[in-house]
């Protein structure tokens, strides 16, 4: 895994380089204190995974969350992906986590909707499908931990102990789900979608 944080981005897995636009899926897993993100060619082929990170992770949440929206703008023009998943908030959230830097309920919301909202307008702008998927309706009740253990075990270079937050497996783990569900889902006529 390289350390390379250069732009707010420190990325943990690169492999088959990047995409042409609209070959690709954007996962998010979207905090107040960090962004997972991953991409995924259309195939389901890992091209690349890491963390958005603010300018200074000890900022106020207003200065992290206008840090990460940026760095989180030039990862999409970076890629251009056709369909961006990011994952909704079920609205739980404990004021004690992310060792006190405020990311309670309300703040924890404010970041995951300024990336969502700037996705909005960037999948507007571009043309790109955006896709929200609920928490709870991917994660399906298994701990964060077990996620990134078969991420581990699916990806030789992801190591669980650089992704202390599991936002990383999170940001694969939801682009699998979406993928999974898209392969296996027929509308009224009997047709994949």
């Amino acid at each position: 895994m390289s350390g390379n944080s250069a732009r707010g981005y420190s990325c943990s897995l690169r492999l088959d380089g990047m995409m042409n636009n609209r070959q690709c899926i954007l996962g998010l897993d979207p905090s107040s204190t960090v962004v997972g993100y991953a991409v995924k060619g259309v195939d389901g082929t890992l091209v690349e995974a890491g963390l958005i990170l603010p300018d200074r992770r000890s900022a106020g949440s207003f200065e992290r969350i206008v840090s990460m929206r940026q760095y989180l703008n030039i990862l999409l023009d970076r890629f251009r992906p056709g369909i961006v998943i990011i994952e909704w908030t079920k609205g739980k959230v404990g004021r004690r986590r992310h060792h006190g830097l405020g990311a309670g309920l309300t703040v924890y919301g404010c970041g995951v909707g300024a990336m969502a909202t700037e996705c909005d307008i960037w999948c507007r702008e571009n043309g790109a499908e955006l896709i929200a998927i609920n928490e709870n309706t991917w994660t399906r009740g298994v701990p964060k931990g077990h996620r990134q253990l078969v991420i581990a075990q699916r990806y030789e270079s992801y190591r669980p102990q650089a992704d202390p937050g599991g936002d990383i497996a999170d940001a694969i783990v939801i682009i699998d789900y979406w993928l999974k569900v898209k392969l296996t889902t027929k509308d009224t006529k009997g047709n994949i979608q």
